[in-house]
Order: C-alpha cells, then structure tokens, then sequence
C-alpha cells in the first residue's frame, strides 16, 4: 500500500513538473512571437528607409547622394544647450509672388528664379528671422533648419511634409535633399542675429510625381510615422491640403563623423511661417494642365514702407565722436510705432561691445545721433552693426566702419572729414519727391531744423 501511495506522489509530482515546464514553453514562445513581430517591424522600417534612398525627380529615379545622413531629434533641448533655449523669430513672412513652378519650367528657363519673398515687413525683401545670440557659438556651429510642411491635418492633427520640393538655388551644399530640408549655417556675418533667405525656392510636383511620392511623413516623428495617399490624386491634394504650405524654422547641428554626417534637430525651437496659399483649379493641376495662380498677398500700405534711403558717414576713427545723418524713404512715426532705439554692436576676437548712441534725434525721416566711441585699440578697419528698431517694427541694420588713424597719417588733424553732397548728388529724390543737396562736415553739423525747413519749403 505504501508503495501505491509513494508512486502516485512521484506521478502527482512529475505531472506538475511537466504542466509547469509546458507553462515555461508557451511563455517561451511567446516571447519568441513577440520577439519575431519586432523583427518585421525593423525589417519594414529598413525596406521603407531603402526604398527612400531613391527618389522621383520628375519621373525619373535617381539614387540620393545622402545615403549615410542621419537626423538625430532632440526633444529635451539641454542635451544641446548650455542655456535654456531662447524662441527664433519670423519678422519677416515668406509668400508665393508668382505662381509656382514645375522642374521643368526652371530646366527651360535657367534664368527664372521663382524664390519666395517676405510678406509682412516691407523693409526685408525676403524671408527674415531674428536668431537668438545664444546661437551664435562658434565652437557649436549652429545652423537654421528649414522644412516645408503641410498646414495641420484636420482629421490627425498632425504635419506631414510637403511633397513640394524645397531647395536653395545658389546653394546645392545647403539642400538635404534625403531629409527634405535645407540646412544654413549661422555665421558672424548675420548682423544683429538677423538671417534673410533670399535663395528659397518651392518647385511643384506633376500629377504623376505625386503619385509616385509615396507616404506622407509626419514633420519631426521619431519613428518616422507616416500615412499612405488617397486612392485619387485629386482627393489627396484636397485631404492633404497641398494648395497651402507653411516653412519650419529650428535650430540644428550638422556634425561629421568618419564620413557619416548627423543633423542634430532640436525640436523644442521649431516655430511655423503662417501659411501661405496658392488658389488654383484642382483639376487642371491633375489634368497636368498649367494653370495661372491667384496669389493672395496682403499689402502694406506704403506710408508704412520705411527703408533706409541713405546714410553717411560710414567710415570714422574710434574716437572721432562724428555726427551720423539716416535719411528713410518715409516718416518714422515715433508715435505710431514707437521710439527709435539706435545701438552699435561688435562681437570679435578682440571682445564683444554694445553702446546706445547719444544725442539722438528723429525728425520726420530724418535721424540725428553721435557715432559712440570704438572702446578698443585696432590697427586694422573694424566693421560694426548698427541695430535700429522701433517697438513695434524692425529697421533694416546697417554698417559701420571703425578706421585706426595708423592708416590715414594725413588726417590727423582733420577728424575723417566727410561731404555729405558727394554722396546726395544729381539731386536724388526721397519718397516725398522733394530733393536735397547737404553738404556735411563732421567738425560743423547742419542743425536738423534747417533740415526741417529744407525739406518743408515748397519752393
């Protein structure tokens, strides 16, 4: 009996061995499920990254040259940082001033240009926006990401990028054809943190290159989250909203490793243009039908139009203390945008100064000041910054030269004299249609209200 009893333990017991070993194989092998599934998400994620190294450019496929790029995205800004991040700036809005462009239409025409052109800021030509000195960092090399995107989907609330191609014209080493972006370096020469992009082009697909394009990829997703395309060309420019487009602006690194280049993307600096929209018949653009755009642009009326007309001196020694005469294309207004702010800026080798000039005076569009005093020795011409704004528009920054009086040992006694009638000459006329002739001299001023009575005489 005992013998039964202990048998049938050990069988009790063996039975359990195995319904706890079969417990371990079916965790095993859902493990090895589990573990299968990834595998064909990262072999799906490396077949849709090789299918991207080669692109459509106008119905022909052409292997990208940027195959060992890389973008690295940055969520948290201090991976990049030693400071907290300060937000970039768009002072002046890109627009559509022509109708956009097919490829073939620049390979025709090798002198249309078709670049994009400021909206909302008369005084800068081109797309415009203020850098944050933080950026200017010459042992990080920082540069200015832009991407065309599309405006925000309805349906998922999310931007894709823009099937348009964007593209630098003048640059080639700019354009990120893989990543669709365009990449500039900030550089010294950016006065007063302000960047214009007077090359950016948008060149529109075909109805058969869109749909050759492929997904659409969400802007910035870490994992690359995209979307397919309608079934109808003319249901994915509507779903999609392709007829409007918006540039996006962030900060990044361009870093080079054994020949594998990597784009740090810091998404938190990101900022968005407003949107800019192109009117036109949708299907006469599936129908690959040219069709004239109705741009929308709004205007700014031209007593707001305040560009620099003229200005001298330019050139001065450190210590001359001269009188710098700013002549603008209309009034300033003080009272309608604010108080001029005038500063003269310098960030060098030799060190970084900043001074607000004195004595100085807005008359009509007319501006007065005394050039600041240069406060380091140099034996060479430095070239400084003169930042000018108002508090609620920005004026186009200027130059000026700063000269060791080593090199001009004639004008010792004579303060870099200056004749302001060489430089208004042939009585060029201002915005008011009135001319003047002014002779200047830094040793004796005109007073501005002679200036005032100048310009007021009807005769």
């Amino acid at each position: 009996m005992k013998k039964l009893v202990k048998k049938y333990e050990d069988l009790r017991n063996d039975k359990e061995m195995l319904q706890k070993e079969n417990a371990t194989l079916k965790q095993d092998n859902a493990t090895l499920k589990q573990e299968n599934e990834t595998l064909k998400q990262e072999n799906a994620l490396l077949k849709q990254n090789n299918d991207r190294l080669t692109t459509n450019n106008d119905g022909q496929n052409k292997k990208l040259k940027n195959s060992n790029e890389c973008v690295v995205l940055h969520d948290a800004i201090s991976t990049g940082l030693s400071l907290p991040p300060e937000s970039l700036e768009i002072i002046a809005q890109p627009c559509y001033t022509s109708k956009l462009r097919y490829r073939s239409d620049y390979t025709h025409n090798k002198n249309r240009r078709g670049v994009l052109h400021s909206i909302n800021n008369s005084n800068y030509q081109y797309p415009t926006i203020r850098i944050p000195q933080q950026y200017f960092d010459v042992n990080e090399q920082y540069s200015i990401r832009i991407c065309l995107v599309t405006v925000v989907n309805e349906t998922t609330q999310r931007r894709y990028i823009h099937p348009y191609d964007l593209e630098d014209i003048d640059n080639e080493d700019y354009n990120d054809r893989y990543h669709r972006a365009v990449w500039f370096p900030i550089q010294e020469t950016d006065i007063g943190g302000i960047k214009s992009f007077p090359n950016l082009r948008i060149v529109k697909k075909k109805a058969d290159d869109l749909k050759n394009y492929g997904n659409f990829i969400v802007f910035d997703s870490s994992n690359e989250d995209s979307i397919p395309q309608l079934s109808s060309i003319k249901d994915t420019i509507k779903e999609f909203n392709l007829e409007k487009a918006q540039l996006a602006f962030t900060i990044g690194k361009k870093t080079i490793v054994n020949n594998n280049i990597t784009y740090i993307v810091f998404k938190q600096t990101t900022i968005f243009s407003e949107e800019m929209i192109e009117n036109i018949s949708r299907e006469s653009d599936v129908d690959n039908v040219s069709t004239e755009s109705i741009i929308v642009r709004p205007r700014a009326s031209s007593s707001s139009i305040c560009r620099m007309y003229k200005y001298a001196p330019r050139n001065g020694f450190t210590d001359s203390y001269d009188e710098m005469l700013i002549f603008y294309t209309n009034k300033l207004k003080p009272r309608k945008y604010g108080e001029l702010q005038i500063k003269f800026e310098f960030d060098g080798p030799i060190g970084h100064w900043s001074a607000s000039v004195i004595d100085l005076e807005v008359i009509d569009q007319m501006v007065s000041f005394r050039i600041p005093y240069f406060p380091y020795s140099i034996d060479k011409t430095i070239t400084v910054n003169i930042i000018i704004k108002q508090e609620k528009r920005d004026l186009e920054p200027l130059t000026f030269n700063y000269i060791p009086r080593i090199q001009c040992p004639k004008c010792q006694g004579n303060s870099n004299k200056h004749d302001l009638s060489l430089v208004y000459r042939d009585n060029e006329e201002i915005n008011d249609d009135r001319s003047m002739e002014i002779s200047y001299s830094p040793t004796k001023v005109m007073n501005l209200s002679s200036l005032r009575r100048i310009n007021e005489d009807p005769t």
